[in-house]
């Protein structure tokens, strides 16, 4: 889209010498898109053992696995909106890495805009069913194994159209993304007395391809909402996601944690 990032490039900055995730296993889901892709990669460069999901883009999911030793990484194919994908995916991964200790819920539907009228029920059940429903498939089984060692860290990505209601014709997608946070927050209470961390990243708008995907390449009048005036680096968002998954925040649960330029 031309935006660049009045800032220097994370992946420019020195790694530091002590890996955050050392020995930590993290479920990554969405990690073919730019956002979860990032966040994969980031987890994998600070030492963590990765599962991650995709659903179309197996290239860009299985290129995580060039990028570390063998044995670190694996890719699963899942389509969210089929429930029984979702309870299989789970079984894959649980099967390879034998624990759990950080899932990160980043994949999520999202449609063309347009009238409220135009979006049919199958739709707007396709995108609770991804958006919603799954997240909270895989939180439940991840819960399970964080109680067995009385640990763990779940962090969902939402959006900050929940802040706005969504722009027009986004109605599905922002009811959806307000549906986990409520989930983030009603499972940071039950995990707590476990130290099962459960947060969630409301991230603004965001450099990747996903808004040429569904009809809107030029998003300038939408950046000048923004206070920084550019949106998000996905690398950015990944950050903020790597801090919630390490013992930096060891006494943050139940917050929804905005990443959006000041919106």
């Amino acid at each position: 889209m031309g935006f660049k990032a009045a800032r220097p490039s994370i992946s420019d900055r020195p790694s530091t010498l002590v890996m955050l995730l050392k020995d930590r296993c993290a479920l990554v889901t969405g990690a073919s898109g730019g956002v979860g892709f990032q966040i994969a990669k980031r987890m994998l460069e600070e030492g963590a053992t990765v599962g991650a999901h995709y659903n179309a883009n197996p290239a860009q999911a299985e290129h995580l696995l060039s990028i570390v030793s063998p044995g670190r990484c694996r890719a699963f194919r899942a389509e969210f909106s089929d429930p029984r994908q979702v309870t299989e995916l789970w079984g894959q991964f649980a099967h390879w890495a034998g624990s759990i200790d950080i899932l990160v819920n980043c994949a999520a539907e999202a449609t063309r805009p347009g009238p409220t009228e135009e979006p049919t029920i199958e739709t707007w059940d396709r995108i609770f069913r991804v958006n919603v429903t799954a997240p909270f498939m895989l939180s439940r089984a991840a819960m399970v194994e964080m109680r067995k060692r009385r640990s763990g860290r779940i962090i969902n990505v939402s959006s900050i159209g929940v802040k706005f209601g969504g722009g027009v014709g986004t109605v599905h997608y922002s009811a959806s993304k307000a549906a986990l946070e409520a989930v983030t927050l009603s499972l940071a209470k039950e995990g707590a007395p476990d130290n099962i961390l459960v947060n969630a990243i409301r991230a603004g708008v965001v450099d990747t391809s996903l808004h040429r995907k569904i009809g809107r390449p030029d998003l300038s009048d939408r950046v000048k909402l923004i206070p920084l005036k550019r949106p998000a680096q996905a690398q950015e968002i990944a950050e903020a996601v790597l801090f919630l998954a390490s013992e930096s925040s060891s006494y943050i649960t139940g917050v929804v944690l905005p990443v959006s330029g000041g919106e």
